[in-house]
């Protein structure tokens, strides 16, 4: 079932920009997630460390280059769509513990730190890895997918 447009001229901007949305949003998931992990491997591992062993984790230093390496590595597999649904996997478990080690207690509002975000995020990348890369990935280039 179709349904009609209210403003139909509309139809052509949609007809334009429909194709690359979910590039949009991988390039940009994918991307931000990089960021994060560059700067926590290329910036202040140290400070990164002291905040894992605040919330519970030992040898924080380690948990640091563990989250920053699977952000940055991960999230540039997913920005550029080679091995997405591979990446998805450890992006998605690894906003889960976020969840439920820290962000939970402090409620849904991310303005509290609660889990807002990281949910957010963790649903962005479970599209991801149900769908693949899409039509403008490496994974699609090069025709396979995991």
């Amino acid at each position: 079932m179709t349904t009609k447009l209210l403003i139909p001229p509309l139809s052509r901007l949609y007809d334009l920009f429909g194709p690359i949305t979910e590039l949009l949003v991988r390039l940009v998931a994918g991307g931000a997630l990089a960021f994060h992990g560059s700067e926590i491997v290329f910036g202040n591992i140290e400070g990164a460390g002291r905040f894992f062993e605040s919330v519970g984790f030992d040898d924080g230093v380690f948990w640091a280059w563990v989250v920053g390496g699977l952000e940055l590595g991960c999230g540039l597999l997913l920005a550029i769509g080679l091995l997405t649904r591979l990446a998805a996997v450890p992006i998605i478990v690894f906003l889960g513990v976020a969840i439920a080690i820290y962000h939970a207690q402090n409620g849904f509002n991310w303005e509290a730190r609660g889990i807002e975000y990281p949910l957010f995020w963790a649903v962005v990348v479970f599209h991801f890895l149900v769908h693949g890369g899409g039509r403008w990935s490496l994974d699609a280039l090069i025709g396979r997918e995991v």
